[in-house]
């Protein structure tokens, strides 16, 4: 009963309607400006010269469908520039025919794209995981806001270019997928880590492996310790260092409450409670909190911890 009536209303007041406006001669049509039909992030690209060289490696990393189709990306996208301070132009991309080359290329395009859609005032300070993946995990970029810097030397130059699928921030450098050391050196509150690690040659020990996890000490952990660099040998560092990282990648889902791993240092073994949030024992430290996990690099994860491990 209710349904007819209201269609009976709704034919009514059509009907009205429609007699009005026949009625009233001087009365003009109103028509409604359509919105403007936004283009595809790789359209935009497209139509904008000072991206030639980025539309010419899309095209040849085969991301021309992903950029064009359905999605809620943000691109944080060189302008010509920033390729060419790489010696990198159209014409060096177009002669590309390796594939392994052409894959490298692709994944560092892909570091250079978040899955969701983040305008320059939503940016943080923090590790985001972006779409180039390692062992089905997003290769962190650190974010920085006010301005907007990313790992700690690239700059945004131009924000909040809009697009059907997504938003495009211009970027002044290109952006390079980290290694565990490339997260480290690229953070200041590392800096003792850094150092330390230099002077006990651990570095390319580091970035060589295939993979590894590092339990990283902040500069707070470090000062909290009265660490003086000076007073350690690169044979007295070694040990303490190594004891901080594991052989394989290991994500924070990945540990167990009451979970005990061996360290690269042989001597000293962790133990973990993950009753509320992760925390773990190292040699002859306690309750070692895991205050930011899972920053993600290409050949390993970094968990950043508020103590230092200190080998019995």
């Amino acid at each position: 009963m209710k349904k007819n009536l209201f269609k009976a209303a709704l034919l009514g007041l059509s009907f009205s309607a429609l007699l009005f406006t026949s009625c009233d001669k001087k009365e003009d049509d109103k028509t409604e400006t359509p919105a403007p039909v936004l283009k595809s992030i790789y359209e935009v690209a497209k139509a904008d010269t000072s991206f030639s060289i980025l539309v010419a490696a899309i095209d040849k990393a085969g991301l021309k469908a992903t950029l064009s189709g359905a999605g809620t990306f943000t691109v944080f996208a060189p302008n010509n520039n920033a390729f060419r301070s790489e010696g990198i132009t159209v014409e060096f991309i177009n002669a590309i025919s390796d594939s392994a080359d052409i894959q490298e290329m692709k994944e560092v395009l892909l570091y250079h794209v978040l899955g969701s859609k983040v305008k320059s005032t939503e940016v943080t300070n923090a590790y985001v995981p972006t779409l180039f993946t390692v062992g089905g995990n997003g290769v962190s970029l650190r974010t920085a806001s006010n301005p907007v810097i990313l790992n700690n030397e690239t700059k945004v130059i131009a924000a909040d270019l809009a697009a059907s699928n997504g938003i495009i921030h211009v970027i002044d450098l290109l952006l390079y997928p980290q290694t565990v050391v490339d997260i480290a050196v690229n953070n200041p509150a590392f800096s003792t880590l850094v150092e330390a690690l230099t002077k006990a040659e651990l570095v390319p020990v580091l970035d060589g492996r295939e993979t590894s996890t590092v339990f990283a000490p902040t500069n707070t952990a470090f000062s909290d310790i009265n660490f003086k660099l000076a007073d350690f040998t690169k044979e007295q560092l070694s040990p303490i260092l190594t004891s901080h990282v594991l052989a394989n990648n290991v994500r924070s889902s990945q540990i167990k409450n009451g979970d005990k791993v061996t360290t690269l240092n042989p001597a000293t073994q962790l133990t973990f409670n993950t009753t509320m949030g992760v925390k773990f024992n190292g040699g002859k430290v306690n309750d070692i909190s895991v205050t930011t996990a899972d920053i993600q690099a290409t050949n390993g994860v970094v968990h950043v911890i508020n103590k230092v491990v200190l080998p019995n």
